[in-house]
């Protein structure tokens, strides 16, 4: 029996949206300037080749500027692809590091090509190619990932603020959710709604939340940008039940409570999803089923 339902794990949100990926482009390309004014990023020295053996700050701009074109159409073909195709994160990590053995390759290519004659050997020349190219992208991506972690921060706190002005200026509002379930992003809009009716179950998928709902007798999924303790927190109340870490059941649904060899499992109504009941949570759920028969 199917105990649970897969979901993907997909890209991080905050890596592959529009702005992200322009903040990404353009702290690459500084990063790559400042090796280009202070650092020669090859450290290729003693070339023969007299030309590029005394112009080595155009030597490195050349390398700098084809890592820093490679990147970009890789970023603009990746945001493309993220638009018509629902990436896993599996992908998304193909995908940087096909990005990381191009450049490496490309880069170490080229700086073999236009030093020919020089007394360094292709493994040296790989070798710190790779270095430069890992250091590059390293240094854009933390400044990205500390970026998105200070908006996350800033979104909590206007969205608590928000939750607080709501709250002293429309109590009134709060006990419609009895028949609609609203659900409401960081910053406090809201982003999806259903009949509670209609929802079936949340599943956890990372730092996002997988809701499950019926729309025109289909099983449909929901994607919301908020963990599975902030989902439980606001809307247990609201009758869904904490069946299983990865599992937030609308009691409304179930249609049978059973005991099988691997533990308590719940069968729900229009979908032949069964859902696994933990260890943890077996005392909840079954005192909740014995002591409201009106819970379904």
């Amino acid at each position: 029996m199917n105990f649970f339902n897969k979901t993907l794990l997909h890209a991080p949100q905050f890596l592959t949206e529009k702005r992200s990926i322009f903040q990404f482009l353009i702290l690459g390309a500084i990063v790559a300037i400042l090796f280009w004014m202070f650092y020669k990023p090859i450290g290729i020295t003693g070339s023969k080749n007299g030309l590029w053996g005394e112009s080595m700050p155009l030597y490195s701009a050349i390398l700098v500027c084809a890592g820093i074109t490679i990147i970009v159409l890789s970023r603009v073909l990746l945001y493309i692809v993220i638009k018509r195709v629902n990436m896993k994160i599996s992908g998304y990590l193909t995908w940087l590091i096909c990005e990381w053995i191009i450049i490496i390759a490309a880069l170490t290519f080229l700086a073999q090509s236009i030093n020919s004659n020089s007394t360094l050997s292709l493994s040296i020349i790989f070798g710190r190619v790779t270095i430069f190219v890992s250091v590059w992208l390293i240094i854009p991506y933390s400044f990205s990932i500390l970026l998105f972690q200070i908006r996350e921060r800033n979104m909590e706190i206007s969205a608590l603020k928000a939750m607080l002005n709501e709250q002293q200026t429309k109590p009134e509002i709060r006990p419609q959710i009895d028949e609609m379930m609203n659900f409401y992003d960081k910053s406090g809009h809201l982003v999806f709604g259903t009949q509670k009716k209609n929802i079936l179950y949340i599943a956890a998928n990372d730092n996002y939340t997988n809701i499950y709902y019926i729309n025109d007798g289909n099983v449909d999924c929901y994607i919301h940008h908020s963990s599975m303790k902030q989902v439980e927190d606001a809307y247990v109340s609201h009758g869904l039940l904490r069946c299983h870490r990865g599992y937030l059941v609308n009691v409304q649904n179930v249609k049978l409570l059973k005991r099988e060899n691997d533990g308590l499992i719940l069968e729900l109504y229009q979908t032949d999803t069964v859902l696994p009941v933990s260890k943890t949570y077996t005392d909840s759920v079954t005192h909740y089923f014995a002591s409201s028969p009106n819970a379904s």
